[in-house]
């Protein structure tokens, strides 16, 4: 198996696109941490969380082929791989509620926890359109140069989520904004995805067995534990002791 610390991600890419499967564990196994905590910022929710880190490697695998094409870096496709699917999913439970207080600005409120113009007025005291100049600032301030309204700024809305996708934007330039803003990912703190989510990715397409078929942070039925044991030998000494009377 390639080793996580020194192949980089772009070699690991390139083998999973001829469907190499040690290749993607790999992969796997460098990546998910980072893009698990990115899923667990939009979704504030573990099991939905998970649920999409799944969905999210699932396309991986299928998709790596593209990756080439798609003009991102291979750690911002990793990125947007998985925080398109988190966004998707935030829309469609639509009661994930932002939190409150002062934690990040703006254009990391928008990134890595996907909010709203709305969501962002509330949480720092401004109305939508406040939010919405005081975002295009902090894009401005990360592309080092000012934005066009009509074009480049369209384009990173896009890219954050907060514009629909559209024929009129370019798509080159979303693709850039994407590439700019997946840095912001590195700032999260990486959190390890339990090894059911790797078991279940192995099984929707196709792996076989994950290593760890047991998920060291689940709780196992007592009889399956030391308690078990004991309570089989008891069984059986008092069936031995009622066999001889």
């Amino acid at each position: 198996m390639p080793d996580a610390r020194t192949t980089p991600a772009d070699s690991l890419i390139a083998l999973v696109a001829k469907g190499d499967r040690r290749a993607f564990d790999t992969l796997y196994e460098s990546s998910s941490a980072r893009l698990n905590a990115l899923c667990l910022s939009i979704l504030k929710d573990r099991r939905e969380a998970e649920e999409v880190l799944e969905q999210a490697y699932v396309a991986i695998w299928k998709e790596a082929p593209r990756q080439a094409d798609s003009g991102l870096s291979p750690m911002a496709w990793l990125v947007t791989q998985a925080r398109d699917r988190a966004m998707g999913r935030r829309a469609a439970l639509s009661g994930v509620a932002a939190p409150d207080g002062w934690a990040v600005g703006l254009l990391r409120g928008a990134y890595l926890e996907g909010l709203d113009y709305a969501q962002l007025g509330r949480r720092h005291g401004l109305s939508a359109d406040e939010a919405r100049h005081g975002l295009h600032e902090e894009l401005e301030h990360l592309s080092g140069h000012a934005a066009d309204e009509g074009v480049s700024f369209a384009a990173a809305e896009q890219a954050l989520g907060l514009r629909p996708s559209s024929g009129g934007v370019d798509a080159a330039q979303v693709a850039e904004w994407q590439e700019r803003l997946a840095r912001l990912a590195n700032e999260l703190t990486p959190v390890m995805a339990p090894a059911r989510a790797r078991q279940r990715i192995r099984e929707q397409l196709g792996h076989g067995a994950a290593p760890l078929s047991v998920d060291p942070l689940e709780r196992r039925p007592w009889w399956r534990g030391p308690m078990g044991i004991i309570a089989i030998l008891l069984v059986a000494v008092a069936a031995w002791y009622v066999w001889l009377r």
